[in-house]
């Protein structure tokens, strides 16, 4: 949507982006381009309004594609839930992993005993 700068204005800043002129006309008026969904805030500033740009001016910034937002909107939807599942799937593994320590513990814990139980006892020392 194309915008015209009030007299004395140069640029302006919308949520972090910043808007410089891109077309002046004959009067020295200057113009500049922003998306749509920024012409509530832009409107709101005093001395902003719409406007028809200049001939030779570039071409308006394209309108939004609700078919493409959807699809964006969806694809940011599974990014979510799989990095959900990756979180679940990270802690189940993490568990896995301690038991899996805990189980080698044991098992070794098991085959001392059974080594030690393997081995012959030798005999009392007897006392002189």
């Amino acid at each position: 949507m194309w915008f015209m700068f009030p007299e004395g204005t140069d640029r302006i800043s919308v949520q972090l982006h910043e808007y410089f002129p891109e077309a002046t006309d004959k009067d020295g008026r200057e113009y500049f381009r922003a998306p749509d969904h920024f012409a509530a805030i832009i409107l709101d500033l005093p001395g902003f309004k719409t406007a028809v740009p200049p001939e030779g001016a570039p071409p308006d910034l394209p309108q939004t594609d609700p078919l493409r937002d959807g699809a964006i909107g969806q694809l940011g939807g599974q990014v979510d839930a799989l990095k959900l599942e990756n979180e679940n799937l990270r802690a189940g593994f993490a568990e896995l992993r301690a038991l899996n320590d805990d189980l080698r513990l044991k098992l070794h814990e098991a085959e001392t005993e059974v080594k030690n139980l393997r081995t012959p006892a030798e005999p009392p020392a007897t006392k002189k």
